[in-house]
């Protein structure tokens, strides 16, 4: 049956291939629907084309002539199948020609189409069409069936090739601006010479995503290579990590209704203030580590609540990426806290044009005691004028050797930001405050190698601008100052949970940011980066650091790529002064 099948749509198309009467009849006007259909199985290769050349852009045919056609099909189908059975398998011949892309079920049904508009011709003619259109209907079902099968499984992938080289042009140690300290060769004049202290990292990503029924898939994320554990200081990491891991699918909570439900090892986010993954690497483009996601052993559930969605959450934090409080740092532990397990909700409640509006509640497990966080923010445009803001507030219940000193009520966080789009032209102003005791596992300010600073308010600025359609130019600029005169200023670092300012003796801290990217061609670009953080005390000299990057890129196709970059690393205080430098260069390809 599959073999009658095949002979009867290949004859079918066949048929349709052999040469018309020349005769021009208005049955079939040039603009009909078929003559599309046809060109189309001629533009996708999995039909040649009429051998006499007369379909060249839409040639008008009868019924007449397309129902002779099929019927002409009818002893091609016959010895088709006679000439069937095994045959003397010979020499293996030089590779031919790529094949055409075959018929698909989108293919067959333009095929069907085609026999049912013109049934009663080929009645006429004394076709048995029924029994044609039960071949095309079994075939259908078989290549619809077949295509679902290969959906069911579906393989993506991402191949980082990394190399890195340091340099270090002072006797002191320096640090790049995820604070890795530039390390030199041994022997003397290898500190200005890059492949004196290089290394070199792989990372394969590798995802699974299969279908286990109609509204459930199994998903799977394996990374195997050295990056990871460079990446995230961590040398007890192996080289083949199961980065995720969970079942996706839909079920019903009674009176709840409907939910989309995760379970297993997932990658998960909030919102900047209460749960965002810092990247550790801000020299490459890796998607795991960009994405913002935790990876967390546990579950989801997300309702849909007529103009309301919420999502429910219970989880721990897998080794391989330990959720930490910065903020805890304040106390006498300097290494950070890490969160041993967390649950909570999200709810975002659409208003229409207005915008949407997000309550979260987040609840963490902390060194054997509890630490809570709850938030709320809000998107809107009025006019076209861009608004987005977030507060949040935490509230810790530790044991009294990690809470030390902890204790006040300066435990809240908020942001505002206007934006505003003229043509070419972008304008941004905000305004952040973080208070001394905010904690959370959130990722929402950087300043160069100071990443999620607290005790420090102040206005923000940006602007972006399209010089050419290949050239543009962006800037920023943050002007804040401590809240409290009386307490630390902290932070840490991307690859560290340690405590990266200190003291009451600062004054402000001025951060500047400005970049020029220019598209050579479509293929290659060519960025500059400036990057400067300014921190002045009251009464000692100001310290600065400053990083200033070149980078190129070429894109071979839309699936691979790749980086280089150079970076000048320079850190000032008074007269002293530290350099040095990295060079990066990343192949990724896409699949």
């Amino acid at each position: 049956m599959k073999k009658a099948a095949f002979f009867v749509i290949t004859a079918v198309l066949l048929a349709i291939s052999l040469p018309v009467l020349a005769q021009e009849f208005p049955d079939v006007p040039p603009d009909h629907w078929a003559y599309d259909a046809v060109q189309d199985l001629v533009d996708k290769g999995i039909i040649q084309g009429y051998p006499d050349g007369l379909f060249g852009g839409k040639r008008a045919m009868t019924r007449y002539e397309f129902a002779e056609a099929v019927s002409k099909a009818i002893p091609a189908i016959i010895e088709l199948a006679q000439a069937g059975g095994p045959g003397v398998v010979g020499p293996q011949g030089p590779p031919g020609p790529p094949g055409a892309p075959g018929a698909g079920a989108e293919e067959i049904q333009a095929m069907r189409k085609l026999v049912d508009e013109f049934r009663d011709e080929l009645s006429a003619l004394g076709v048995d069409v029924e029994a044609l259109r039960r071949d095309v209907a079994a075939l259908n079902d078989r290549v619809t069936a077949l295509e679902e099968e290969v959906a069911r499984v579906r393989f993506t992938g991402e191949v980082n090739l990394i190399g890195r080289g340091e340099v270090r042009n002072t006797a002191h140690s320096v640090g790049d601006r995820d604070s890795r300290l530039l390390s030199v060769g041994a022997a003397p004049g290898e500190e200005n010479n890059p492949l004196a202290n290089s290394s070199f990292f792989t990372d394969l990503q590798l995802g699974m995503k299969a279908k286990v029924g109609e509204d459930a898939s199994v998903n799977a994320l394996v990374a195997a290579g050295n990056y990871l554990k460079w990446a995230l200081v961590d040398d007890k990491l192996p080289d083949l990590v199961l980065w995720n891991l969970y079942m996706d699918g839909d079920a019903k909570f009674g009176p709840l209704g409907a939910a989309h439900v995760r379970v297993g090892r997932f990658p998960f986010q909030l919102t900047p203030l209460t749960l965002k993954f810092v990247d550790p690497d801000s020299y490459t483009s890796v998607t795991k580590l960009d994405s913002g996601d935790y990876v967390l052993d546990g579950g989801s559930a997300s309702f849909s609540l007529g103009k309301a969605a919420l999502t429910a959450f219970a989880a721990k934090a897998h080794p391989i990426a330990d959720l930490i409080t910065p903020a805890l740092l304040l106390g006498s532990d300097d290494d950070g806290v890490p969160l041993s397990q967390l649950a909570g909700a999200r709810l975002v409640i659409g208003t229409g044009s207005v915008g949407n509006l997000g309550l979260t509640y987040l609840q963490a497990g902390v060194g054997g005691g509890r630490s809570e966080i709850i938030g709320a923010d809000i998107t809107t445009n009025i006019g076209s004028l861009g608004v987005a803001a977030e507060y949040a507030e935490s509230r810790a219940n530790l044991p009294l050797q990690i809470s030390k000193g902890i204790g006040g009520e300066d435990d809240a966080a908020w942001n505002g930001k206007l934006s505003y789009q003229m043509g070419k032209l972008g304008l941004g102003a905000g305004y952040s405050h973080v208070e001394s005791y905010y904690h959370a596992p959130g990722y929402w300010n950087r300043l160069g190698s100071i990443v999620n600073p607290v005790n420090l308010k102040g206005a923000t600025a940006n602007l972006t601008y399209a010089l050419t359609p290949r050239i543009s130019f962006s800037a920023e600029g943050q002007f804040l100052s401590p809240i409290d005169d009386q307490l630390d200023v902290a932070g840490r670092t991307s690859t560290s949970r340690g405590r990266v300012l200190a003291g009451t003796d600062i004054d402000k801290i001025n951060y500047w940011r400005a970049g020029i990217s220019y598209g050579l061609t479509s293929a290659n670009t060519v960025d500059l980066g400036w990057e400067e953080t300014n921190i002045e005390p009251n009464a000692s000299d100001s310290s600065k650091e400053r990083f200033i990057s070149l980078g190129v890129g070429h894109s071979f196709n839309p699936n691979a790529s790749l980086k280089l970059l150079y970076q000048i690393v320079e850190y000032e205080q008074g007269d002293d002064s530290l350099r040095g430098g990295v060079a990066t260069a990343q192949f990724q390809l896409k699949y």
